[in-house]
């Protein structure tokens, strides 16, 4: 809950928040109805809206720079808290936040400085977008200086309300941390003027900066940027674009959709009415609604690709009852905190549609190369579910199969049942791309929930588009300073080099996967999917290509090993989702799901060394 904002400036701070909610929210909800229309004039009005296939990007690209100044306000962007939390004076973590806020002030400059370049130079050129429409670039780029500007602003208050904390500490000015941290900014400035190697420095600013509990964004974006024009690789002129141009791509739309599909659906009873049905064909056998559980959540995956928010669902609903039936709660929220993970690798994903866009592949080929790994590991879950509630006593089977159960139970969730199978066969036989499906499953997750289920109030849906915006401008905003990464890596030419020492190192096939899942596996405990993703993809991509590794299957190897790092601290998504939810602490969280991690392990193995499985398919 944010504080009320009182005075002067409490009033303009206020105008702007409501401004930075709305329009981000306004310019996401125009941006699915564009698309949906753009879908139905095709097959309907047999026209094509060629605008809408320039403005929609752009409407979308607004209503995220715009979340990345609510992330700051609302302090939404994950970063790595070791040190915050290892502090145990308040002054110290005063004076860290103050630091802290001030290199988001600094990258937040640069990218004001940079955009501002962009737009004049536009406007001086008369720049034109190169559709039918010929739109002034001027305009689209615009929203970049606005939301730089906000973006300060939302830094410049969090350093005012740390200031206003830390003078209320006795003794503030006599910590050891103040030195500490003026010290490590001359050591950044002569390292800067010293080290004559851009990657060296680029990657040692960025360890600092992630230890320090710098949001993961900004720490990408400002040790990247200070590493480009402190080796004058580029002038800043030229990074605003970049980014830009980045998060402006029709593919990555389809990640603010399915968001929004994921929490309406979420937002309902959906989830109730899908345990019902599974629960009513499995409660004859050991462990049936353990098992009906797991179910629900890979049709929540196949309709979401949001897996806090499935698991979030399920937790309401599922996790006292599964207490109710003797299962122990830590076995629950393991089980629950799992099935949410199914998301990232039952399509429709977003770390798919992130790896497609990142590495350049068919987003569809994606999905369908996924259908299989999915429900494999889905399988084995569920295969480990039945032998430890068979072996231990959980969920013993005491009430009959009742075929009419089942059928009035599946009368009742055929709407959810429709909806996967709606988008992904409209997405593999061609009749709309990832993106435009994305946008329909907005509508019909709406239509479904708000008159046929009527569980969701239509005044709850400005606020589910609110949560929608924030959740995909973090992913976006890392793929914004992750794309100025990648271009100093290639720039530098990292993946060369890392291709010549796995030649020089004779690391076969087989080696070069392993190192690439441990890589990911570790980068898990401290990093969120969608950033791993940004990172390694540019880096391992073109050594997997010649060694022989198929880039669909290295994408659905690293989108397993993905699911494994939503549940791994300190940084795991699920865990913090049923910790919340379940009203248990995270530790316990973190027992119950240590099995589970294990389990998965395996099926990663298996997935990465039977590329069939992946492959088959096509």
């Amino acid at each position: 809950m944010e504080k009320a904002n009182t005075g002067v400036w409490g009033k303009i701070s206020g105008a702007l928040q409501f401004f930075e909610d709305n329009a981000s929210a306004l310019f996401l909800t125009v941006s699915v109805l564009t698309m949906t229309y753009e879908v139905l004039a095709r097959y309907f009005i047999h026209t094509s809206i060629y605008w809408a296939t320039e403005w929609t990007p752009f409407l979308v690209t607004w209503g995220m720079l715009l979340g990345n100044a609510v992330l700051i306000r609302r302090k939404g962007h994950i970063s790595i808290t070791i040190l915050q939390n290892a502090l145990k004076k308040g002054s110290d973590k005063c004076l860290l936040d103050i630091y802290i806020a001030l290199i988001n002030v600094s990258f937040s400059a640069l990218f004001i400085v940079s955009s501002f370049h962009m737009v004049t130079d536009a406007a001086v050129k008369g720049t034109l977008s190169e559709s039918l429409m010929q739109t002034p670039m001027m305009f689209p780029y615009s929203m970049m200086v606005i939301a730089g500007i906000l973006m300060i602003i939302r830094s410049i208050e969090k350093i005012f309300e740390a200031a206003t904390a830390l003078s209320r500490e006795a003794g503030w000015y006599r910590s050891i941390l103040l030195p500490i941290l003026l010290l490590l900014t001359l050591g950044v400035v002569l390292m800067v003027s010293f080290v004559s190697n851009a990657l060296v420095v680029m990657a040692a600013l960025l360890v600092l900066f992630l230890l320090m509990g710098v949001p993961i964004t900004y720490s990408l974006g400002l040790s990247t940027i200070i590493a480009i024009i402190g080796f004058k690789i580029i002038g800043i002129n030229g990074l605003a674009s970049k980014m830009f141009w980045s998060i402006n791509k029709y593919s990555l739309l389809a990640i603010p959709f399915f968001v929004i599909s994921g929490n309406i659906m979420a937002k309902g009873n959906l989830g109730k009415y899908l345990l019902d049905f599974a629960s009513s064909g499995l409660r004859a056998i050991h462990g049936g609604f353990a098992i009906s559980i797991m179910f629900a959540a890979i049709v929540f995956a196949a309709i979401s690709g949001a897996s806090a928010a499935s698991a979030a669902a399920l937790a309401v609903m599922a996790l006292p009852i599964m207490v109710q039936k003797g299962y122990p709660k830590e076995f629950g929220a393991g089980l629950i905190a799992t099935g949410g993970t199914l998301a990232i690798i039952i399509p429709p994903s977003s770390m798919m549609i992130l790896y497609g866009a990142t590495a350049e592949v068919s987003i569809t080929d994606m999905f369908k190369a996924g259908i299989l790994p999915g429900l494999s590991v889905a399988v084995i879950l569920i295969i480990y579910i039945y032998i430890v509630s068979k072996a231990r006593g959980y969920g013993e089977a005491k009430e009959a199969f009742s075929l009419v159960e089942v059928w009035h139970s599946f009368k009742k969730a055929i709407w959810a049942l429709i909806m996967p199978v709606a988008i992904l066969g409209s997405i593999y036989s061609g009749v709309c791309t990832p993106t435009e499906a994305a946008a329909v499953s907005v509508i019909y997750a709406f239509v479904v929930c708000v008159f046929v289920y009527k569980d969701v109030d239509i005044k709850q849906f400005w606020g589910i588009i609110h949560d929608s915006v924030r959740t995909s401008a973090f992913i976006l905003a890392i793929t914004m300073t992750a794309s100025l990464f990648g271009f100093l890596i290639t720039m530098e030419q990292f993946p060369q080099m890392i291709l010549d020492l796995v030649v020089r190192s004779n690391i076969d096939r087989v080696g070069m996967l392993l190192l690439i899942n441990a890589v990911i596996f570790l980068l898990g405990f401290f990093m969120s999917p969608g950033a791993i993703i940004l990172i390694v993809v540019p880096i391992v991509l073109p050594v997997a290509k010649r060694l022989g590794i198929d880039p669909i299957h290295l994408g659905i190897i690293i989108t397993v090993n993905l699911e494994i790092a939503l549940l791994t601290p300190p940084v795991g998504a699920n865990l913090y989702v049923l910790s919340s939810v379940g009203g248990m602490a995270v530790q316990q969280v973190i027992k119950g799901v240590m099995p589970f991690v294990l389990i998965m392990l395996v099926a990663l193995l298996v997935i990465t060394f039977v590329p069939q499985i992946t492959l088959s398919i096509f």
